[in-house]
């Protein structure tokens, strides 16, 4: 039986990989210094679950420097981790890398955002203002935050991306971020991306009933060859699911979404309006 990849080792090959690629070693060398079958690395490298003593052969043999070496060991541990954390206040990790990662490797991607829009929909000035808000950051740091976000935000335009599907809420989307001039700008932005072919925006009107009360931000991810997994953003932190039991409460919730939403054509002609309404309203 072939064991199953997780989160947390599938981020690990991804690191793996970053790290030979960058010594510019191929696969097959890596497996011949140290006495390993190609087929064994490449496991490793696709998510296969590696032991922290061969994870520090592989980083030694790419001349991995110390430090990052132990950062890389720390996924190798504990050997069963079905629910992962990644903190937004720890300095030493970047929990949007992690994401990021599970996206590029995603076949589909299910977005609910209730309270916020999607991050991966949001335009320059929604990011940056979202973030003032929480009056944490420093300017340099927001500066960083916001070309994250910006760059993550290529997923979309990439060859083959994942097929996505986002949930916003129409009392979200009539929330006055700064100005009406920055949400007329946010609107039209929502309403170019209904034109994309593998991107789907069904509003949830606030007719329908209060589902932004039941759970939080959240993100299924689907895999051609990995069960899906949950992801959920809380203002801490962003935790990983692999659990299946619990991401099967997500797909319950996302069928009642897709229920009491709009349809794709009458979410795009919704936001349409809202649009030109911000635009009076900024005038």
């Amino acid at each position: 039986m072939t064991e199953k990849s997780t989160v947390r080792t599938r981020e690990m090959g991804a690191e793996l990989k970053i790290q030979r690629e960058a010594k510019q070693m191929s696969l097959r060398e890596v497996a011949r210094r140290a006495h390993w079958s190609a087929s064994k690395v490449s496991g490793w490298e696709n998510g296969r679950r590696i032991s922290p003593v061969d994870a520090a052969i592989y980083l030694a043999h790419c001349g991995t420097e110390a430090s990052e070496r132990d950062r890389l060991l720390h996924l190798t541990r504990p050997p069963s981790e079905l629910y992962w954390v990644r903190p937004y206040f720890d300095e030493l990790v970047d929990p949007m890398k992690s994401l990021i990662i599970q996206e590029n490797l995603a076949t589909s991607v299910i977005s609910n955002s209730p309270m916020a829009l999607p991050g991966m929909l949001q335009t320059e000035d929604y990011v940056r203002t979202v973030y003032e808000l929480s009056g944490r950051y420093t300017t340099d740091r927001l500066k960083l935050l916001v070309q994250a976000r910006i760059d993550r935000q290529q997923l979309l335009q990439r060859r083959n991306p994942p097929q996505c599907l986002y949930f916003v809420h129409e009392h979200t989307l009539r929330s006055i971020l700064r100005d009406p001039a920055l949400m007329h700008e946010q609107l039209q932005y929502l309403v170019l991306a209904t034109n994309l072919p593998h991107c789907t925006i069904r509003v949830v009107p606030a007719s329908a009933p209060p589902y932004h009360l039941v759970g939080s931000r959240f993100t299924i991810l689907e895999f051609a060859e990995h069960p899906p997994v949950a992801y959920e953003e809380t203002f801490a932190a962003g935790l990983f699911i692999d659990e299946r039991v619990a991401v099967e409460a997500f797909y319950i919730l996302r069928t009642r979404l897709e229920q009491a939403a709009l349809s794709e054509r009458e979410s795009r002609d919704f936001l349409v309006r809202l649009a030109g309404e911000f635009d009076l309203m900024a005038k």
